[in-house]
């Protein structure tokens, strides 16, 4: 568009300059393709649901915003894809033995959480619960084993008994001091016997 169109344009859309029959001319007519969405949500694009048009969410207040990226379904049969700006990437049309509500979705869902195990899956699980256990046997048994040595270690006593005993050793050094005295006296009368040499 050039410059002159754009202005041309805005002229019109304020209605200057142009006379009813010629703004009537240039404007557009705009067309919207609504549908509502499996869930209930209504949604809008500018001319038909193609490839490469904006998809809108139409508010509860009327306001219109971009669509959720992700791939949604209409009431009508039509499966769309958008990207994270809302542009419709993919369509395809569900045929009517395809379609499938909310609720049988969600039915689906609830029976594939349920957990179904084979005969076999259960009897490796029990040799699994069973080694475990044994496990758990040798380790209670030697935490038992080590709370008996902890046991005796904390009733021995960590020392001899101290007692008072400063008698005995007085009397063992007055005996010592007393063998030392006979052993000096035994000497001199030993050495007195000896005459010196003149």
């Amino acid at each position: 568009m050039t410059a002159n169109e754009a202005i041309k344009s805005i002229k019109v859309m304020l209605g200057v300059g142009q006379d009813a029959e010629t703004a009537n001319a240039l404007v557009e007519d705009v067309k919207l393709a609504e549908a509502t969405l499996m869930d209930g949500t209504k949604v809008e694009v500018d001319g038909e649901f193609e490839v490469g048009k904006q998809a809108f969410v139409v508010t509860s207040e009327g306001e219109r915003v971009e669509a959720p990226e992700g791939k949604h379904e209409t009431t009508d049969g039509i499966v769309f894809t958008t990207d994270r700006v809302g542009v419709i990437t993919a369509i395809d049309e569900v045929e009517d033995g395809e379609a499938e509500s909310v609720d049988e979705v969600e039915a689906e869902l609830e029976v594939e959480d349920e957990l179904t195990l084979s005969a076999e899956a259960i009897d490796t699980l029990v040799k699994s619960l069973d080694s475990i256990q044994s496990g758990l046997e040798a380790l209670e048994s030697k935490i038992n084993a080590t709370q008996e040595e902890f046991h005796a270690f904390r009733d021995e006593p960590a020392a001899a008994k101290i007692t008072n005993n400063i008698d005995e050793v007085k009397k063992v050094q007055g005996d010592l001091a007393a063998a030392r005295f006979s052993k000096i006296m035994e000497f001199r009368k030993e050495t007195s016997k000896f005459k010196p040499l003149k």
